[in-house]
């Protein structure tokens, strides 16, 4: 997707620290919310149909960073007995530097011991440097790697994090 601000150097605005987030569980009923956010964010992006029937999971759920009463970013886990897997973790654009993602992240790790999982694990893309400067600092480490994991045949990193 076409980037002006990339490509004349602009960067984006500041963001606004008064602007509040708050947070809330995701639901099938927010899948055409999120495909729209998905469809900026992702270069192949999950459907409605593929999100709604995840949220429909008993294994899985998700979270919504909300920002004037729009979904600003959102994380969407799997877990089964005592591991949980990451499935999607996203920033809008606009609303990325505030600190969202890593708020999801540490709101979902501080959960998931409580319920008994005693490890995380997710796939990042081989060239995500700033997802994977995220997650080292959340202390996520290298577990291998998936060769031609995404469509376009770049490699995943899996990592995982201990609990």
């Amino acid at each position: 997707m076409y980037d002006a601000r990339r490509a004349t150097g602009l960067r984006r605005p500041p963001p606004n620290p008064t602007v509040e987030v708050t947070f809330r569980r995701l639901t099938p009923r927010d899948a055409p919310e999120v495909a729209y956010l998905e469809l900026e964010i992702f270069r192949y992006p999950w459907s409605e149909n593929s999100l709604r029937d995840c949220l429909e999971l008993a294994t899985v759920e998700g979270e919504a960073a909300v920002i004037n009463g729009r979904i600003a970013g959102y994380l969407i886990i799997q877990a089964v007995f005592d591991e949980a897997h990451i499935l999607n973790l996203a920033v809008q654009q606009l609303h990325r530097g505030r600190g969202i993602a890593r708020t999801l992240l540490e709101r979902f790790l501080s959960t998931t011991v409580k319920r008994g999982v005693t490890q995380t694990f997710l796939e990042v893309r081989a060239s995500n440097y700033a997802a994977q400067k995220l997650y080292f600092g959340l202390g996520f480490a290298p577990l291998s790697a998936r060769r031609n994991y995404y469509p376009d045949g770049e490699d995943a990193l899996i990592l995982v994090k201990k609990l």
